[in-house]
């Protein structure tokens, strides 16, 4: 086990990063801003200088806690609430899992085919923060402490919300596995998981993989959803604040 400090959100373990975006894929991105909403344009803008100016380097990552940091760093620069649109999960997917790159994309088809089916009520998936314990989020972030077992590491993070008094501090655990298949351009570990530490009642439990395949899977006699059992915390204490 690795114990690391905590930090700020936008800390990085890695400064280095000289590499640009290609022309070719500023030119897709803006072209396809041109053609959505002006909603669209603040997600499109910070791909494109996260990407290209703030050190982010994806396909340099070479350890668990360096996609930790990074991932948490482009969500907070992104803004990213609900499930990510197209633009804001182009941008993370070089991080997560096939699998649940592939549940979000279900879950943003479930949130789209909501709103068109009832446009005056609020669909699914369309706000809060999926990724943690907290609803409105994190301010800041650190890597609390890391576990390695086989394959799999386990990433505790100590986050913070100070938006308001009082300040909010708990922990959630990133489960982070070795690219199944290598890309030469991506990172070498990917985020499979998120177990929500902090246990409120109010805030998201269990883990992240099982609420959004539980959540598109409503009961179809009733069409309530499925009850969410929380899952078992990665690593004891769950639910405290960090030290």
């Amino acid at each position: 086990m690795t114990d690391l400090p905590t930090g700020s959100t936008g800390a990085r373990t890695e400064r280095s990063c000289a590499r640009t975006l290609p022309s070719a894929k500023v030119r897709a991105v803006t072209s396809d801003v041109s053609r959505r909403p002006l909603r669209f344009l603040w997600t499109a803008v910070s791909v494109l200088l996260i990407t290209v100016s703030a050190n982010c380097r994806p396909w340099a990552l070479s350890s668990p806690t360096e996609t930790a940091a990074q991932f948490y760093t482009l969500l907070d620069g992104l803004g990213v609430t609900g499930v990510p649109d197209s633009l804001a999960l182009d941008a993370v997917q070089p991080y997560l899992d096939s699998t649940l790159v592939r549940l979000l994309v279900d879950a943003r088809h479930a949130r789209d085919d909501a709103s068109r089916r009832a446009p005056g009520e609020k669909p699914p998936f369309v706000e809060g923060d999926v990724f943690g314990s907290l609803f409105e989020g994190n301010t800041s972030f650190g890597i609390r402490r890391v576990v390695q077992r086989g394959d799999t590491t386990f990433v505790a993070m100590a986050l913070t919300n100070a938006m308001q008094p009082p300040t909010v501090r708990w922990t959630d655990t990133l489960v982070i596995m070795p690219r199944a298949t290598v890309k030469p351009r991506s990172p070498q570990f990917v985020i499979v998981d998120v177990r929500y530490g902090a246990g409120w009642d109010f805030g998201n439990r269990g883990a992240l993989v099982e609420n959004l395949r539980a959540a598109l899977l409503p009961d179809p006699a009733s069409g309530v959803t499925p009850e969410i059992t929380p899952a078992a915390c990665a690593m004891p204490p769950c639910g405290t604040s960090p030290r």
